[in-house]
């Protein structure tokens, strides 16, 4: 995404909160603050004595405190100093906060953070990315994901701040940041309006977002559908979220760049939903532009695009990669390799029979047609991967009349030559 839209401001001296006191207070830094802050003292109508007992009066300052702010004897200057130096010498705010550079926090952990002054891709990158999956309470944030490559995507956009998050390993299936942070809390609460605690049923598009130029609006969307969409194995893409107003934002964008879907106006076991058809490459190539680059949805549209390549040099290898790719969902019977499993042990078979071993291998209840239909999916993978190969075989006379004609299922044996999907990073 290019930058090619106006600038939208941000006002850091809201990241001041009238409940702070001296032990919460957003500190900035700046090459020029300084000689700034010296030409806006001696702008005031007060005197240096007097501005000092202003600044105690009106903010409850000990004397020593607001002397070192009057008299300049400090490197870092608070927020709420700043501007009232603004508001009594009647000064443009943004010119002066131009002037401002560092951001940190009085309270610990104490980290310098480049001060963002407007709107930008990443901001609302990481606004997408909160929406869908963060939590907050006061200046501890939370973000966690069951792929890795999302959360290194996330720890990517923080460096708008010059910010680097730790990436932790929560269980083996899942990955995240937790950080404590007042200044960049202080970013999510006031310019975007998001709650500290539970956000889940209420969440949605920050206003300054959805009035911002569509690009903006359309990051917003990158980083919600990033961590909370799915691409699933049957070649769609799906939301499943418990606001409404969440999801008529993202497919209000989706609208606004020609994307198709699908849009459920009821809910549906309490979720909101929108998905599409199954995809083809053009398609693929599109939504790809609302999924960041490198991420797991994203390599699964581009393998929709480009086919598989990865080669592997043992069966147990396959697996660890499409285990990785494909985990087992909540909704799911069985996973895919459990599937490859069976063709490793039945060599050749037909869907049904296919159906009838895998539900005998794990104890389930059901067999019947529509079941074993579902394989369908499971099978075109294993298909792409060259692990499989199909041929029409006639099974014996109908009932009526004719001949029973089935696909059969070929195990290939000759490993060298399957072709899984390519992560790098997959095995790291």
């Amino acid at each position: 995404m290019n930058k090619n839209f106006k600038t939208i401001r941000l006002d850091l001296f809201k990241l001041h909160d009238s409940q702070d006191n001296t032990k919460n207070w957003i500190l900035a830094k700046g090459k020029n603050l300084k000689d700034i802050l010296k030409d806006l003292i001696e702008k005031t109508i007060f005197s240096h004595t007097e501005l000092v007992k202003y600044l105690m009066n009106k903010h409850n300052l000990s004397i020593a405190t607001a002397e070192r702010l009057v008299y300049l004897k400090r490197e870092w200057y608070p927020l709420i100093f700043i501007k009232e130096l603004v508001d009594l010498t009647n000064s443009p705010k943004y010119e002066i906060q131009d002037q401002i550079e560092i951001l940190k926090s009085v309270k610990p952990p104490v980290v310098e953070y480049v001060a963002i002054k407007e709107l930008t891709i990443n901001l609302c990158k990481i606004a997408g990315a909160h929406a869908a999956d963060g939590t907050m309470h006061d200046s501890y944030i939370a973000i966690t994901d069951g792929h890795k490559s999302n959360i290194i995507a996330l720890i990517n956009w923080f460096k708008e701040f010059q910010y680097n998050p730790k990436l932790i390993r929560i269980s083996d299936r899942q990955y995240g940041i937790k950080f404590s942070s007042r200044v960049i809390s202080r970013y999510l609460l006031k310019y975007f309006n998001f709650p500290s605690g539970c956000k889940q049923y209420t969440v949605k598009e920050p206003e300054i977002i959805k009035n911002a130029p569509m690009e903006l609006r359309k990051a917003f969307a990158l980083g919600a559908l990033t961590f909370e969409s799915g691409v699933g194995i049957n070649k769609q893409v799906a939301l499943c979220v418990s606001s409404k107003a969440f999801r008529d934002s993202i497919v209000e964008i989706l609208d606004a760049f020609g994307f198709n879907y699908n849009s459920m106006e009821k809910q549906s076991g309490n979720y909101w939903r929108f998905w599409t058809n199954t995809i083809n490459k053009e398609e693929a190539s599109k939504w790809m532009e609302l999924f960041e680059k490198n991420t797991e949805k994203w390599f699964k549209l581009k393998d929709i695009i480009d086919g598989y390549s990865r080669q592997v040099s043992s069966f147990e290898e396959a697996v660890q990669i499409l285990n990785s790719i494909y985990p087992r969902q909540s909704s799911s019977k069985i996973i895919l390799n459990e599937v490859l499993s069976a063709f490793k042990e039945l060599r050749r078979t037909h869907r049904y029979k296919l159906a009838k071993y895998l539900i005998q291998k794990n104890n389930l209840e059901s067999y019947g047609g529509k079941w074993a239909h579902s394989l369908k999916y499971y099978l075109d993978i294993l298909k792409s991967a060259n692990i499989i190969s199909m041929e029409k075989k006639r099974f014996g006379p109908k009932a009526s009349f004719g001949t029973i004609v089935r696909e059969e299922y070929i195990f290939n044996q000759n490993i060298s030559s399957w072709r899984l999907p390519d992560r790098k990073s997959l095995l790291n």
